[in-house]
């Protein structure tokens, strides 16, 4: 999706947040352990900030 914001969230809030490029390719990383997060959930939104993607919390043990 070009143009848009990509998010990761954990139990301590927003942690981590990029803008897609204007082609929409690319790769985004974040990186955590269970130790500093109990879980993460990705957001992927369009430039007016409507939801695109949205994960499930994933449970990090």
């Amino acid at each position: 999706m070009p143009v848009g914001t990509v998010s990761f969230h954990t139990d301590r809030g927003k942690v981590h947040r990029v803008p897609l490029p204007g082609d929409g390719a690319g790769v985004v990383r974040w990186d955590t352990a269970a130790e500093d997060s109990a879980f993460v959930r990705i957001e992927v939104r369009h430039p007016n900030g409507q939801v695109a993607a949205l994960t499930n919390p994933i449970i990090l043990t």
